[in-house]
């Protein structure tokens, strides 16, 4: 199956965005938690657990995301499946 490069996700430094994003979150709280003092430090290591999970699921679904847009644009206009997002 061709896949189509201008429908592709953005990517930095080979990540999906969505990984990116949540991989310098999870990065930044750490460091914040180590740097700053015990209640915003526990604030911050708070929120790069919390983002860690989002991340992970970035990076596990990747390029199938512009699949999923193009299966469910082509289902809503016309009322059929298309081959790319038969695997739903």
């Amino acid at each position: 199956m061709a896949f189509n490069k201008r429908l592709a996700p953005p990517r930095i430094l080979g990540l999906p965005l969505g990984a990116a994003i949540a991989g310098l979150a999870t990065m930044t709280g750490a460091l914040f938690s180590v740097v700053l003092p015990s209640p915003e430090g526990l604030a911050a290591m708070l929120a790069a657990i919390a983002v860690m999970p989002f991340g992970i699921a970035a990076a596990l679904i990747g390029d199938d995301v512009t699949f999923v847009r193009v299966y469910w644009q082509s289902r809503r206009e016309r009322r059929i499946a298309a081959r790319e997002g038969l695997w739903l």
